[in-house]
C-alpha cells in the first residue's frame, strides 16, 4: 500500500466529521444525499493529500478538514443554485419587482429573493458583495465561514452586510412610497 492510499484510509474520518460538522444533509435533494456528499468529501481529501505540503506547521487532519469542508460548502452551493427555482423578476432594467405588502406577508421566501435579485443587478462594489454574502448567511453560512470563502476578516464581512442592508432598505422604502 503507498503512502497516498494510507492517507486516504487513516483520514476517511475527517470527511465524515466535517459532512456532520458543516453540511446539513438533506435526502429529498438530488446531490446532497449523506452518501453524495461523502463521495464529494472524499475527493476533496484526495485533493488535501496532493496539495499538503506540510511546511507551515499544519497537521495533515486540520489541513484535510478545511479543504474538505471548503469542497463541500462550495458543492452545496452549486447543488442549491440548481435546484432553486427560477422566477422572472425584472420588470424592467432598474425596477424593482415588488408585490404588495399583503402578498408578501404570504410569500416571504419569494420577496427576500426579488429583493436580493435586484441588488444583485444594481449594485457594485461593497454593497455587491453584501448582497452575495447576504444569500449565503440566509443559505446557513456563518460570518466566519463567509470570510473564508472570500479570503477576508469577519469585520469586512458583517460591514458588508451592513451596507447592503442600509441601501435594500432604503430602495424598498423609495419603491413602497412611489407607489
Amino acid at each position: 500500500m503507498d503512502r497516498r492510499d494510507q492517507l486516504v484510509e487513516e483520514h476517511l474520518n475527517c470527511v465524515r466529521w466535517a459532512i456532520s460538522r458543516y453540511i446539513k444533509v438533506n435526502e429529498s435533494v438530488c446531490g446532497l444525499e449523506y452518501d453524495d456528499l461523502f463521495q464529494e468529501g472524499c475527493i476533496a481529501l484526495l485533493r488535501a493529500i496532493e496539495t499538503f505540503d506540510g511546511q507551515q506547521g499544519t497537521q495533515f487532519h486540520t489541513y484535510a478538514i478545511s479543504v474538505i469542508r471548503n469542497h463541500l460548502m462550495d458543492y452545496c452551493r452549486r447543488i442549491q443554485s440548481q435546484t432553486l427555482p427560477t422566477i422572472p423578476l425584472e420588470t424592467g432594467d432598474t425596477e424593482m419587482p415588488l408585490s404588495s405588502p399583503t402578498e408578501r406577508i404570504g410569500d416571504s421566501q419569494l420577496f427576500v429573493e426579488q429583493v436580493l435579485a435586484y441588488g444583485k443587478r444594481t449594485y457594485s462594489g461593497v454593497a455587491r458583495l453584501g448582497v452575495e454574502a447576504l444569500e449565503l448567511k440566509i443559505a446557513g453560512y456563518s460570518g466566519a465561514d463567509i470570510a473564508r470563502l472570500y479570503g477576508v476578516s469577519p469585520n469586512h464581512v458583517g460591514a458588508w452586510i451592513s451596507r447592503a442592508s442600509k441601501k435594500l432598505k432604503r430602495d424598498i422604502f423609495l419603491v413602497e412610497n412611489a407607489s
